[in-house]
This record gives structure tokens, sequence and C-alpha cells, in this order.
């Protein structure tokens, strides 16, 4: 196939995403397993295929170093899991996990400033009217359809009224409609926060300095954190050790009951101790078991033997214990490196505020990752990893403000990108501050 036709394929990839991201919360299912194993294989062979044939900068190969090592060793631990896979379920789960570990290619299609804008132009022009058509059957799980907002809410002091004004819509449906649905609470939140507190401060040399600290903390904070938890000094998930009262709140679960819900219950720790366990027990702490095999479980034992006839659970919702235990050390080292390299990148290497604030947001990714973010072939992945390639990309990291706020307008007015088009042709190369 012509790459041409290959590149201009790219946008459209995000609709068969964004609604395979809200299939399993809509009352009219779309589609079975095999036919989104094949809408993902051919996304990711789109992706490989532009990849393979796009010019790629000596900065941007430096730069990008750790992604490609990290989905190389992703790469050669799928290829462990078709020895370690016994029956059907691993077979099964193989293929699930080990597209979702291929997805960081998208990071390299974020290296290119233009096809990351037709990307979310499509996005709002195409994908969002699409949504609103479909808004009955989305319940109150929009967030997953929605997640391309929370990169857009970055350039939100950027884009003319009537952006400001959509952002602003989906960022309330997506992130708060139902504020039961704390991750995404957190995901379309934090990026408001950073927002307000660094962007309004940003002429303040004070401001900088904070940013690189708040960088450094999200980094080291999670070893700290685990490191305190196994040496019994403190565990931060058991909050009613340290927080009083009681914190109940009523939603509806994905059936439609009225349940309640403790908010200071401890639903993490139990998932570390498990998955530890299992990697002693099995000793797989190098090189991980493969996305074939999870960790042998206790607390969802019952349920886990009557669909695979094991006591074994292939992916958790920490995010951080599915690195390790498919890829082991060697993989949970290098997804470090890809998120330390990135958001250091973004926030120490560009010349502009928006990329050091979403590599700050990427930085939290990291911290979040030992809370929840699990993997997953979806919008949420893709627009994780959309935004670390943003950080590493030397053409982002280049633009100055003025250029990021074109580049911006662009994403919703096609007139406005033809003038920015025209500007970058002409415009000579900056150095990176």
């Amino acid at each position: 196939m012509h790459k041409k036709t290959i590149e201009k394929i790219i946008p459209f990839t995000v609709l068969p995403i964004a609604i395979s991201s809200v299939q399993l919360y809509t009352s009219v299912p779309v589609g079975n397993t095999a036919f989104w194993w094949l809408v993902n294989i051919l996304i990711l062979f789109s992706y490989f295929w532009t990849v393979r044939y796009s010019f790629l900068s000596f900065e941007d190969r430096q730069a990008i170093l750790f992604v490609k090592l990290y989905l190389l060793w992703n790469i050669f631990s799928i290829i462990r899991g078709l020895f370690a896979a016994e029956i059907y379920w691993d077979y099964k789960g193989l293929v699930n996990m080990g597209m979702a570990l291929l997805l960081p290619i998208v990071a390299y299609i974020a290296l290119n400033k233009d096809r990351v804008q037709a990307i979310l132009s499509f996005f709002i022009n195409f994908l969002l009217p699409f949504s609103i058509l479909a808004f009955p059957l989305f319940m109150n799980h929009w967030g997953w359809f929605l997640f391309p907002i929370s990169l857009l809410i970055f350039f939100f002091p950027a884009v003319p009224v009537r952006a400001k004004i959509i952002i602003t819509i989906a960022t309330l449906t997506g992130g708060f409609l139902d504020l039961g649905v704390r991750s995404h609470v957190i995901k379309y939140g934090i990026p408001i926060i950073l927002l307000l507190t660094f962007y309004t401060t940003r002429y303040f040399a004070l401001s900088g300095k904070l940013m690189k600290t708040a960088q450094k903390v999200l980094i080291v904070m999670p070893f700290l954190f685990f490191i305190l938890a196994i040496t019994g000094v403190f565990e931060i998930f058991r909050m009613d050790q340290y927080i009083e009262g009681s914190y109940v709140e009523k939603r509806k679960s994905t059936n439609g009951e009225v349940v309640e819900e403790n908010l200071k219950a401890d639903t993490r720790t139990f998932l570390y101790v498990e998955v530890l366990q299992s990697a002693k027990k099995y000793n797989y702490w190098l090189i991980g078991r493969s996305p074939a095999r999870g960790n042998e479980t206790i607390a969802f034992a019952d349920w886990a033997e009557e669909i695979t006839g094991r006591q074994e659970r292939l992916r958790n919702e920490v995010g951080i214990l599915n690195v390790f235990t498919w890829t082991g050390v060697v993989g949970l080292a290098l997804f470090f490196l890809v998120f330390y390299q990135a958001s250091f990148l973004a926030i120490y290497r560009s010349n502009n505020i928006y990329i050091k604030l979403i590599g700050l947001f990427v930085a939290f990714r990291w911290a979040y990752s030992w809370v929840e973010d699990y993997q997953g072939f979806d919008m949420n992945n893709f627009v994780l990893w959309l935004m670390i390639g943003m950080c590493f990309s030397t053409s982002f990291r280049k633009m100055n403000d003025p250029e990021i706020k074109l580049w911006a307008w662009g994403i919703f007015n096609r007139r406005v990108m033809e003038r920015y088009k025209k500007l970058i042709q002409r415009k000579p190369v900056n150095s990176i501050q």
C-alpha cells in the first residue's frame, strides 16, 4: 500500500479505538472478539507502516530511544508468550494484552506535529458530532470516548472562543458527569489544575523551579511509598489509618444497581501482595511471565477458576503491576525510563509552556500507574502515548508559545491550518533552550 494512503488513514483510526473503548458499556454491542482483533491489527499495521517509511531526524531518534527499546522488549515478551501459553485463555490473553503492549508505537506517530494536528482535528470535527448522536448508548461512560479532550485542555488558553466552549463542555461531560468514576475525575481534573497553576504563573522564575521540583517528586514518589510500604513504615492505600470519619458514596454499577462504595477502602495493597508473591513462587522477577500469563490470585480465585480453570488473573487494575508481571524488572525499568525521559525533555528542553505542562502530566501519569491506569487497546492509552510522543518530538519542543497557538488554532480551523503550514515552511529552525 502506498505510504501517502496509509498516512491519510492515521486520523481515522481514532474512531474504532474510541468505539472499542466504550463498547463494554453500551446497551448495543458492537462486533465480536474476532472483529476487534482484526480492526486493532489493521490499526497497528498502519502505525508501524507509517513509522517504517517516515523520516526521523537524528534528534528524534536519540530522544525516543527508550520507547524503541521498550517496544522491542515487549515484542520479545509477546514471542515468549507463544511458548508460555498452555490453554485457550492464555492465547486469547496474549493477543489482547500483546496488542496493548504494542500501542507505544503511537509515540512515534506523535513525533510529527502535523500528524497529531490531523488526529485531533478529526476528533473535533467528526468524532464529537458522532458522539452526540450516540449519546444515549454511552450512559455515564463518556470519559472513555472523550480522552483526547484531556490533551486539548492544555491548549485551552491558545484556542478560539468556540474551541474553548467545546473543550469546556466535553471536559464536564467526560470527566465530571459521573463523579463516582474517580479515575476520570482525576485524568480530566489534573490537567485543569496544572493549567491553572503553571500557565497563569509562567512568567515568574519560581514557577519554573516549582515545575521542575514537581516533576522530580512525581517521578520519585512511587518508589518512596513502595519502600515505606514493604518496610511496614507507612502504607498509603490504607487510608482508614490516617483519615477519620466515614466516606461512603452511592453510585450505579454497570448493570444499573445502586451500590454503596467505601471511599477509604484499601483496594490496592492486596494486589501488590498477590503479584509479588506470585513472582516469588514462579521466579519470573527479571523477564516477567509474558502477556500470556498473569499472577496467581486468592481474592479473585473463584471467579478466575470458574472461567479459566485456574486461580490466575491475567490483568490487574494497577498498570505498573501488569508491566512487571508481563515483562519483568527489565520491562519495568524501560517503562520508567520512557516516562522519565519524556517528562524531562518536555520540562527542561522545550521552548513553550504547553509541552512543559504535558510533560508534567506525563510525570503524573507515571505516578498514577502505581494506583491504576491499566493497559488496554483503548482511547486512554492511545492519548497517553500520544502525549509521550509529543514530549519526545523535537518539532513540538522547538516551537514557541505563539507558534503553538497557531498550531492549536489549526485543529479547529482549516484555513488557519493552511496558514500555519506556510509559516512553518518559511520559518528558520529554532534552537531548543
